[in-house]
């Protein structure tokens, strides 16, 4: 008896003890989890109060011009405004200031909105002439006085392409095809898509030598007008004449051919008809033309 009472003592005390391992693993387990919501608040409360850091660059000031500019323009004339640029972005070469070339001019076109650049300026080069400087060796610049008709309501503006016509009384006459305008009104810049144009006074051309002398022949025997290309169009004129008579439904393709009458006979066996004589022929006539006796010629 004394033994089986010992045995039970045993088994109690080892239940004893799993009980209290089982209630440790417990406390320990609900004290790590709250350890580690309470560090996962703490990041996420750290994280929510870190400050935004953003990045700054340093910038500068340029000149650039309001307007494009054409070469040949001086300095002192051109409207600059100055504009913000990250300092490590700006190019290599840009001009911080354009003062040191106020006396200068432009050797190259200057877009509007963008830095200028040292190699843009000159104090040596004296201004250029923008028209000079379109024309090609061999070519020649002229002037013509123009209306709202002969320039295409002012659509006829520099850079286009015209043929130049001749308008007289009774014939139209194209006198040059494919003259590119150079200036319209003392201005080369091209006609504004966005706005109608104005209508010049005078435009230049730019023309060949032979062009030149025909439109300065031209001009004394009646009204210059202008016929507006489009910007691929390359073709000729099928015809480059056309007459006032040929408007009114006559054939004048060729030069009419006056006939002279040589000589006029009678005819009796043909009932007394007459017969001129001309171009080599004896053509039957109704009348006898002034200053001319009727010979006679029998019949076989």
């Amino acid at each position: 008896m004394a033994v089986r009472k010992s045995a039970k003592k045993g088994r109690r005390g080892r239940r004893d003890r799993n009980i209290a391992v089982v209630a440790m693993l417990c406390v320990t387990t609900l004290i790590v989890a709250f350890l580690m919501t309470r560090k996962q608040s703490v990041v996420v409360e750290a994280k929510e109060k870190a400050p935004t850091v953003v990045a700054e660059f340093d910038t500068v000031s340029l000149p650039v011009p309001a307007h494009f500019v054409p070469a040949g323009t001086p300095v002192s004339k051109i409207r600059f405004k100055y504009m913000s640029y990250p300092k490590h972005q700006v190019p290599k070469g840009a001009l911080f200031s354009v003062e040191k070339y106020y006396n200068g001019v432009t050797v190259a076109p200057l877009p509007a909105n963008l830095p200028v650049f040292r190699e843009n300026l000159s104090l040596e080069a004296k201004a250029l002439n923008p028209v000079v400087e379109r024309i090609p060796k061999g070519m020649r610049a002229m002037t013509v006085k123009v209306d709202a008709t002969a320039a295409v309501e002012g659509w006829a503006g520099s850079g286009s392409i015209v043929d130049v016509l001749l308008v007289e009384k009774d014939k139209t006459t194209v006198i040059a095809e494919g003259v590119k305008i150079l200036s319209a009104e003392r201005s080369v810049d091209p006609v504004n898509p966005s706005s109608a144009p104005s209508v010049p006074k005078t435009v230049t051309l730019l023309v060949t030598q032979e062009q030149c002398l025909a439109i300065n022949t031209a001009i004394p025997l009646g009204k210059i007008a202008f016929a507006l290309r489009g910007a691929t169009d390359g073709d000729n004129w099928r015809e480059t004449v056309f007459t006032s008579e040929r408007l009114r439904g006559r054939n004048v393709a060729t030069p009419h051919k006056v006939s002279e009458v040589r000589g006029v006979i009678t005819v009796k066996g043909d009932r007394g008809a007459k017969y001129a004589l001309t171009d080599g022929k004896w053509i039957k006539t109704e009348t006898v033309p002034d200053g001319f006796l009727v010979g006679e010629k029998g019949s076989k």
